[in-house]
């Protein structure tokens, strides 16, 4: 599949000349931009800045996150949302998520801590432990919960309930492998 040390015939080989202009063009402009003025694509130009980085001539532009900014990312991330958190930390929202996955991290909401929770996770909770450990059939499930707690509950609800996950298995999905 082509010779070893060869560029193929379609792709152009960087001069010194692109790569100093592209050196000096890189702290003012964007890629888009930056594209333009040198008539390459918008992956050849990331691809030969990412080249360059590695290679210690140019920097990055934006900061990297401190280990206080993570260990806060980390410690708010089942409470608030990506935005709200780079909002906080001052990156963007894709930086929030990047660096909570690279650390194995979730912004996964579950149960209670979910904006549109309707059932807190006591009552999921009420329903897992009736239905596997008293053998109790949904439709029992919603007949003891209407007369016990008289929260209206339809059979239907109790077997949505009984898949629903709560707030601690946000925790098992970051420490059970994938």
């Amino acid at each position: 599949m082509g010779t070893s040390g060869v560029a193929p015939a379609h792709v152009k080989p960087w001069t010194q000349q692109e790569d100093e202009m592209l050196i000096s063009l890189y702290p003012e402009c964007n890629t888009r931009q930056i594209t333009e003025q040198i008539q390459r694509t918008h992956d050849a130009v990331m691809h030969r800045l990412s080249f360059l980085r590695d290679r210690g001539l140019i920097g990055r532009k934006k900061k990297t996150l401190s280990a206080k900014e993570i260990a806060f990312l980390i410690e708010n991330r089942r409470t608030r949302t990506a935005r709200e958190l780079a909002a906080e930390v001052g990156c963007t929202i894709r930086t929030v998520q990047v660096h909570l996955k690279k650390r194995g991290y979730s912004l996964r909401k579950c149960g209670g801590l979910h904006h549109l929770t309707r059932y807190s996770d006591h009552l999921v909770e009420l329903v897992t432990e009736l239905h596997d450990e008293q053998h109790m059939t949904f439709a029992m499930i919603a007949k003891h919960i209407n007369h016990t707690l008289q929260i209206k509950v339809t059979t239907r609800t109790a077997r949505f309930l009984y898949g629903r996950r709560t707030a601690a298995d946000a925790a098992l999905y970051e420490l059970l492998p994938d």
